[in-house]
């Protein structure tokens, strides 16, 4: 036996490719934070309203006299809700209470009645944590003549 027959061949390279790796579908990245717009603010009592009298719900009415309903409609949907932030109306830079979102575009700030508001009133809707970026660019007007 000779010593050539005893030495090992050099190792060939495997004849499959080794497994590809598999990568994460690609998401589309979230839209970039934009100003909420207003298209249209209002003020509505909210006794005598069944929707609104639910939307404001009992604590409210149980301590106001003459409970008012700012709504505000935005000019594009609101999208999707179910995240960690809200949208909130603010009051001449002022948020005012907690909001209620009723989508696909409306908004309710519930106040225990409208002293508290000046004569001329700038209502604009943000996101919460993001203020700076989503605040609208062109306030709408809420005058005390509109308050009912």
């Amino acid at each position: 036996m000779s010593l050539a027959a005893c030495a090992e061949e050099p190792a060939s390279p495997p004849t499959t490719p080794p497994p590809a790796v598999q990568q994460a579908p690609l998401r589309a990245a979230p839209p970039a934070p934009r100003p909420v717009e207003v298209l249209r603010v209002s003020a509505r009592r909210i006794r005598g309203d069944a929707e609104l009298t639910r939307l404001a719900g009992p604590a409210l009415l149980a301590q106001a006299k003459e409970p008012v309903a700012i709504e505000v409609q935005t000019e594009q949907p609101l999208g999707h809700l179910a995240r960690a932030s809200s949208p909130e109306i603010f009051i001449n830079g002022r948020r005012v209470g907690d909001t209620r979102a009723v989508p696909p575009d409306r908004l309710y700030v519930f106040l225990p009645d409208g002293s508290g508001l000046e004569d001329v009133n700038a209502v604009t809707v943000a996101w919460l944590g993001n203020e700076p970026l989503t605040r609208s660019t062109r306030p709408a007007t809420l005058t005390r003549q509109m308050i009912p």
